[in-house]
Parts: structure tokens; C-alpha cells; sequence
């Protein structure tokens, strides 16, 4: 597991910057909302797995070089005009990258 996260717009953003990157991933857990209640709200949070675990390394660099402070500005998108969170690096809307 490279990370997790109950924003499931938080994971899918850090899924995307991943795969632009060449690493293989995959989610757990997107339909555990259904047993909340049954287990702890934390085992229920979404989970990003990486396929290749010689990968681990690396992946966790890049997910801990992301900018997921809360003081970075938000950001519109230059193809859509869709405001997006600043640790987003893709419009969340149309995909268009941040750059």
C-alpha cells in the first residue's frame, strides 16, 4: 500500500499522478463505505496499492514530494475554467495537467 485516504478525489488524484509516471496501481477498498459501522471508519478509507512492490521506493518519493499543504493556492483550469484543490496536478474535471 503506497497510500490511503478517506477523500476519494485525494487518492484518485495521487492514482492519476502515478500512472502518469509509469508505476501500475490499483484501489481498494471503493466500496467499503457499505460497512461502516461493521469495522473502524480508518479500515475503510480507500487504498492505493502499488502492483510492483520494487516500485515502493520511488512511488513514496514522489507521493511525499506532492504539495498537500493546506497553504498552497488553488489552481483553474486552462481548457475547462474548473477550480481544482492545490495538491491537484490534473484538472479533476477534464484531465488537463496543472502546467
Amino acid at each position: 500500500m503506497i497510500y490511503t485516504h478517506e477523500n476519494r478525489l485525494i487518492v484518485s488524484n495521487i492514482k492519476n499522478i502515478l500512472q502518469r509516471r509509469g508505476f501500475e496501481v490499483f484501489v481498494k477498498n471503493e466500496h467499503a463505505v457499505s460497512i461502516i459501522g461493521e469495522v473502524s471508519a480508518f479500515d475503510s478509507w480507500l487504498q492505493l496499492w502499488l502492483v510492483d512492490e520494487n516500485d515502493f521506493a520511488l512511488a513514496s518519493r514522489i507521493v511525499q514530494s506532492l504539495k498537500l499543504d493546506s497553504e498552497a493556492e488553488d489552481w483553474v483550469c486552462s481548457q475547462c475554467a474548473e477550480e481544482n484543490a492545490a495538491s491537484f496536478e490534473l484538472c479533476w474535471n477534464c484531465g488537463t495537467d496543472q502546467g
